[in-house]
């Protein structure tokens, strides 16, 4: 069981990866265009869209995290309970990439900084959703003879 966990936090860590990088070079391409401009009249179409993702992404997130968790049987074996776990990080850390993607496509395409405010908190929430042993343990309920083989 030591490499689910292990493979859940290489998941994380490809994900923040992958997001950073692709804002630090959007950033990059632009950094001499960019602008903040929060004015939804100047900022149509995108403006009411892309805040919009972002929150939705992150609040779906929180919502099918718990969902799905609370769905997992807790007299199931051990590694069943952390197979489910595992399915429920990845979608939750999905549609929070999603969300912190869209918003830095949009800064790319119009060169304002507001989006990426959208795309920081997906961010964020997305680095403080790293997988840890005592994260796991509590969430799923484990036990002794479980918890010694994280």
């Amino acid at each position: 069981m030591n490499t689910k966990l292990k493979t859940l936090q290489m998941i994380h860590l490809a994900l923040c990866a992958g997001v950073f990088f692709f804002s630090l070079i959007t950033i990059f391409l632009n950094r001499e265009l960019i602008f903040f401009d929060a004015n939804p009249q100047t900022t149509k179409p995108y403006n009411p869209i892309a805040p919009i993702v972002g929150l939705i992404t992150l609040s779906g997130s929180i919502f099918f995290f718990k969902n799905l968790l609370a769905k997992i049987n807790k007299s199931e074996s051990a590694e069943m309970k952390i197979n489910q776990y595992q399915s429920a990080f990845i979608i939750s850390a999905a549609l929070l990439e999603g969300g912190a993607l869209f918003n830095t496509v949009v800064f790319f395409l119009t060169q304002n900084s507001f989006f990426l405010l959208f795309a920081g908190a997906n961010f964020l929430f997305l680095i403080f959703r790293h997988p840890t042993k005592d994260k796991l343990i509590s969430a799923l309920q484990l036990q002794y003879p479980d918890t010694e083989a994280l």
